[in-house]
């Protein structure tokens, strides 16, 4: 019941007040603006905080059993057997317990699956980042307590300490880019997420047509995934703020990608959500890599990869029947097999860019256009089915249980 009293406010309604009534120039109506509401940042840092002893309770058993006995049948059985699906249930186990329902906390819950599965492959594997988290069972406790990796360092075998200057710099980004969040949000909202006329694609729906590719769909596409990355900088920021604020560096998790990156596999590699990617290249691709060519072990990481947030949409989405529903979005299901159908085209995409970039008209457009052009170009090569990915959320309610948290300004 302690715990439980958290989560008793269930943020689904916003009933906040206005702090300031105005007119917008070339909008009809009045707007009010709403302060961001701090009980969904209290909850996302209690359900963050309750995971943590369980990814912990996790990494003893792991360190124990599976990396001091690494290559035995035991240290197999034990960690796909066992550990493996544990993980994957113990989510579900928390949203009942807790009867959470904004989808923004229900998503926080995905910690443990994401740490525990794939660095169990880690484990069984010995593919690990760097040997330094297996130095001692201290060391690999702490690489369990994030999502977010740490920054170590070789010769010590700690965790390097953050600057003054660092901490500042991380703080002043994740100011600004909530702020930009919030005025995106609020914009795509006052328009019901399709600010360009003439946008026919169900977002929440699968199925391939000429409309994917109308100039008007591209657009509106284009403002999502500023929206998606916006959120995920918020989210995983604050998240590396937590280990900041005591003192640890933390390696970036997003290094610019819609307006640095140069070619595909620069954007999904070393661009895009480096968090991820980590958990991908170490807990997928170099084991795959051991019993398969690089190739196939790279599409076969797009499909993990895919199947991998099938099952966080599972969470994010989750609705036992025994919930009595305070909004239309809580009874959205998502289609199965967006994702995969996402990453797979990816898969592609990057199977093709080394013989393609040979080609005249890529190998002048590498030396010709500015970075941003190219950075530009790159996202409408994913836009036309991009809504596999983020459909999802928009239909089913994630940015509008997320608004709560932000500044948002709304027509009265």
């Amino acid at each position: 019941a302690f715990l439980q009293g958290f989560f008793e406010n269930k943020l689904l309604q916003d009933d906040r007040k206005t702090i300031i009534e105005t007119a917008i120039p070339g909008l009809d109506g009045t707007f009010g603006i709403f302060a961001p509401q701090g009980e969904l940042w209290k909850q996302l840092t209690v359900l963050v905080l309750l995971q943590i002893p369980i990814q912990c309770m996790f990494a003893m058993v792991i360190y124990v059993f599976i990396i001091k006995r690494r290559g035995t049948t035991n240290a197999y059985l034990l960690g796909w057997g066992i550990i493996i699906p544990v993980a994957c249930f113990i989510p579900y186990m928390l949203l009942d317990f807790l009867d959470v329902r904004n989808k923004t906390i229900k998503l926080a819950a995905c910690n443990i699956p994401s740490i525990v599965v794939f660095r169990t492959i880690e484990a069984m594997m010995d593919t690990a980042p760097t040997k330094v988290v297996e130095a001692s069972i201290q060391n690999y406790i702490a690489y369990y307590t994030t999502m977010v990796p740490f920054d170590w360092d070789e010769i010590s075998a700690k965790r390097r300490k953050i600057s003054g200057a660092e901490l500042s710099l991380s703080i002043f980004r994740i100011a600004v880019t909530f702020h930009l969040l919030s005025l995106l949000l609020s914009f795509l909202m006052h328009f019901d997420f399709k600010p360009f006329k003439g946008d026919p694609v169900e977002l929440d729906q699968f199925y391939v047509s000429t409309d994917l590719f109308k100039p008007s769909h591209l657009a509106n596409a284009y403002c999502h995934a500023l929206l998606v990355f916006f959120n995920l900088y918020v989210g995983f920021n604050v998240t590396a703020l937590g280990m900041n604020l005591q003192g640890f560096s933390t390696i970036p998790v997003f290094k610019n990608p819609l307006f640095a990156s140069r070619t595909p596999t620069e954007f999904w590699t070393k661009r895009w959500n480096t968090m991820i990617h980590s958990s991908l290249k170490h807990g997928i691709f170099l084991p795959a890599k051991l019993m398969f060519g690089p190739k196939l072990s790279l599409f076969l990481t797009f499909i993990v990869s895919g199947i991998y947030h099938e099952g966080s949409w599972s969470i994010l989405f989750y609705n036992p029947e025994k919930l009595v529903h305070q909004n239309d979005t809580e009874l959205f299901i998502p289609i199965k097999g967006k994702l995969t159908a996402f990453f797979f085209y990816i898969g592609i995409i990057m199977l093709l860019e080394r013989p393609l970039g040979k080609r005249e008209p890529f190998l002048w457009m590498s030396k010709h256009l500015p970075t941003i052009v190219i950075s530009i170009l790159l996202s409408v090569l994913h836009l036309p089915f991009a809504h596999w990915y983020f459909g999802d959320w928009i239909v089913g309610g994630y940015f509008s249980d997320f608004s709560l948290g932000l500044w948002h300004i709304r027509k009265l």
